[in-house]
């Protein structure tokens, strides 16, 4: 998260001192619970991929609201400073980015099960897009936190959208940024046109999931056998003979370097019943050489 926007927020909880009937306990809370969910988020992805699954939370990113951004929206929604921290539901944000339209459901369902994420709301702006071209799904939720005044709920929007739509609403949102949202009607019908295209990549991205995904999980799978194989290699060395250790080695050299999943998984079997064998002489000697 940017450190700048750090600094400046904490400038904004300053210049909040004087209004009467601000809490400011939730808003002294908002940076560091940005980074925790962070990197609660990257861990469930991290986890998936250790586990051998496929991981429908492609990156994970967070911000906090800009002053600016924060004040012109309590302006147009006539928000007085006594209710910000609860009407202004997005000062702090997570997006979160999936390969598939498909996997924003399961990103969703995920949060939907946490015990200490409660949803206050949903905005789905990809069964309902914006007027703009705009689509993501949006999750309001509650995030649970034990403090030393005891447990409380910190507010935090949630986007989850597409790779093909986060890279249309980062353009959108530079025009917006450039133009004042005054977006010339030209370039907000090639907008709309881009939209369009997004949903047809998002589409023909969706027909081919399987086919992708088999491709993602087959090249997880390999990594995870190849490190347990070099692991049990190393083992070896130190329990073992070494120029039958190398034998194998070089037995693995060439099956890795045929590309073959199949026969990589079979080899793994037979390293593993070869590794327990020579662990099974290693204990037996011990026992010996102690009765000795």
């Amino acid at each position: 998260m940017n450190s700048s926007r750090v600094n400046k927020y904490r400038d904004l909880r300053a210049g909040l001192k004087d209004e009467a009937g601000i809490n400011r306990e939730n808003i002294e809370d908002t940076i560091d619970i940005i980074t925790e969910l962070v990197e609660k988020f990257q861990h469930l992805s991290l986890e998936h991929r250790e586990r051998g699954l496929y991981s429908p939370i492609e990156q994970v990113t967070g911000r906090v609201k800009s002053i600016t951004s924060i004040l012109e929206k309590m302006k147009r929604k006539n928000i007085p400073f006594e209710e910000m921290e609860e009407q202004v539901e997005d000062i702090a944000g997570i997006r979160i980015i999936c390969q598939f339209v498909e996997d924003i459901q399961r990103v969703s369902d995920l949060i939907a099960g946490r015990s200490d994420m409660e949803i206050k709301c949903i905005k789905d702006y990809i069964a309902h897009q914006k007027e703009s071209g705009y689509r993501s799904y949006h999750l309001v939720i509650y995030y649970h936190v034990e403090t030393l005044n005891g447990p409380k709920k910190i507010q935090a929007e949630i986007q989850i959208r597409t790779m093909a739509m986060n890279f249309w609403a980062t353009i959108e949102h530079s025009l917006q940024y450039k133009y004042k949202t005054n977006i010339p009607p030209y370039v907000k019908e090639r907008l709309a046109n881009a939209a369009q295209a997004i949903i047809a990549l998002d589409g023909e991205m969706s027909s081919v999931r399987n086919e992708i995904m088999n491709a993602q999980n087959s090249s997880l799978m390999q990594r995870n056998l190849v490190m347990d194989i070099l692991q049990n290699i190393e083992n070896l060395y130190q329990k073992s003979n070494r120029r039958e250790v190398e034998k194998i080695q070089d037995e693995f050299y060439r099956i890795y370097a045929s590309n073959d999943l199949q026969q990589l998984k079979r080899f793994h079997q037979q390293l593993d019943i070869i590794a327990e064998g020579y662990c099974a002489q290693a204990v037996t000697s011990e026992g010996w050489d102690q009765n000795l």
